[in-house]
């Protein structure tokens, strides 16, 4: 929208889970990008100054979503935890595959895409869709052909889409011989087979950009549930197995898993036992572990702090973990039932020992958990509802639940209030906004973050902050 206007702009938004395990999500504002450059520098001390307008700052114990450009990276790298957006890795892929001859992986290497019968589809579908667009006669037509954003590839797929659905009709609406004998030279049967092939990966890009629940868990499952689809199959034609070939190989190296991903995911009653994904299995555990050391110190330290009488009845809640509201139900009883009582065979539910450190963690990943339709939606459960009601079983594991699932997979909720802004925003106030702004530069940023920087094409002005955003703040 803004790029003709010279504009960029920054979009932060902030996700938080409170005690009672509810999300929020907070839109902080979309603010026109006046700093002095686009460097990384730069950035992050513009994203710092407006984290503290609302007494907000990063450091450690934050993490920060963004987009994947070494400028974003370099960025965020200190004093956060920087984790990539899935949608972007995802988006990023599908655009070379479709319009890169070459990517520079790093400085001294270079990859070879080699989906050239793909490409070649794709960009004469581009330009027929752009001429007939420009020609205004797809009104004739029962649903218009659609363009995309260059910042947001995905809608190239929905491009993809509506245009293979209207194939049959556009003869009607080609304005020229070159028009048609390009449109002629269309392998339909291919463009029927790229259409179905990708429909999983739009399928994706949709269940991770969910912002209304957590969703970090389903990343590693979904990255392979895509890499299963790059499998070749008898009876594929070449140009879907080089583009087969090239997506899965880009989406296994390119596409980073964190350690956040695998907590998040092993921290799923229904995806624990990595069986769709078994080669993050043990990663995911020792990560788990480690995570459960790191609040297990901190709960010792915090009990050392009490005073002694105190801190014998509270160490032992602490080290039974899982069972301790069965701890202090069991050391009132052997009052009352004398010293007998005290020579029972323990209950396999009783005090756990504290000589196994990761009771709490072998427990949950031992037990099955059963879950009703009705609690179920789309599939999944409400994952924050579950450790919500786990707290006693598993107080330390929730605990982790809790900070790990307020995590988003993408940076969507930014973008989302991009595109809201171009139907609140007229073209004549940016054009005000660029004269008052003096904004020179006529390249935008499409890089994004949550608690999130995020650049992009579009603009959102100040007015338009203060109409859309009254927003709370994060802890």
């Amino acid at each position: 929208m803004l790029d003709h206007l010279g504009l960029s702009y920054c979009g932060i938004s902030v996700h938080h889970t409170d005690r009672d395990f509810r999300l929020f999500n907070f839109i902080l504002g979309c603010y026109p990008y006046d700093a002095e450059s686009h460097s990384a520098q730069h950035l992050r001390a513009f994203v710092d100054q407006k984290l503290n307008e609302y007494k907000l700052c990063l450091d450690s114990s934050k993490y920060v979503v963004t987009d994947n450009e070494a400028k974003m990276l370099s960025a965020f790298r200190e004093n956060c935890t920087r984790i990539g957006c899935s949608d972007h890795y995802i988006n990023r892929q599908l655009k070379h595959a479709f319009e890169s001859q070459q990517i520079h992986v790093s400085k001294t290497v270079i990859e070879n895409v080699n989906c050239d019968a793909v490409q070649g589809l794709f960009f004469t579908i581009k330009n027929i869709v752009s001429s007939v667009r420009r020609s205004h006669k797809q009104q004739i037509l029962p649903k218009k052909l659609q363009s995309y954003s260059d910042t947001r590839f995905n809608g190239a797929l929905y491009m993809l889409d509506v245009f293979r659905e209207l194939f049959d009709e556009l003869p009607a609406v080609l304005t020229n011989s070159k028009l048609i004998d390009a449109y002629q030279e269309i392998d339909k049967q291919t463009l029927d087979d790229v259409c179905v092939f990708l429909h999983p990966f739009e399928e994706v890009i949709e269940s991770l950009s969910e912002n209304k629940k957590p969703c970090l868990h389903r990343v590693i499952p979904l990255k392979q549930y895509l890499l299963n689809k790059c499998d070749s199959f008898q009876g594929d034609q070449t140009s879907i197995i080089e583009l087969k070939t090239f997506l899965g190989h880009r989406i296994k190296v390119a596409w980073i898993i964190t350690n956040e991903h695998r907590l998040a995911t092993i921290l799923h009653p229904k995806f624990k036992k990595f069986e769709s994904c078994a080669d993050e299995k043990q990663a995911a555990i020792d990560v788990l572990k480690n995570e459960f050391d790191v609040h297990y110190d901190a709960n010792l330290d915090s009990i050392n702090s009490l005073s002694p009488s105190t801190t014998t009845s509270t160490s032992m809640m602490k080290l039974a973990s899982a069972s301790s509201t069965h701890t202090s139900i069991k050391c009132a009883s052997s009052v009352r039932k004398g010293i007998l009582s005290q020579c029972f065979d323990q209950q396999p539910n009783g005090l756990i020992s504290s000589t196994n450190r990761y009771q709490e963690v072998d427990d949950y990943l031992n037990r099955d958990f059963y879950f009703k339709e009705d609690e179920e939606q789309d599939g999944d459960i409400d994952i924050l509802d579950f450790w919500r009601k786990q707290q006693n079983s598993f107080p330390t594991l929730s605990l982790i639940a809790r900070k790990i699932f307020a995590i988003p997979a993408s940076n969507t909720t930014v973008e989302r209030l991009f595109s809201s802004s171009k139907l609140s925003v007229g073209e004549l106030l940016l054009k005000e906004l660029r004269q008052v702004n003096k904004v020179p530069t006529k390249k935008s940023i499409s890089d994004q973050g949550s608690m999130m920087s995020e650049h992009s094409s579009e603009t959102v002005v100040k007015k338009a902050r203060k109409d859309n955003t009254h927003s709370s703040d994060d802890e």
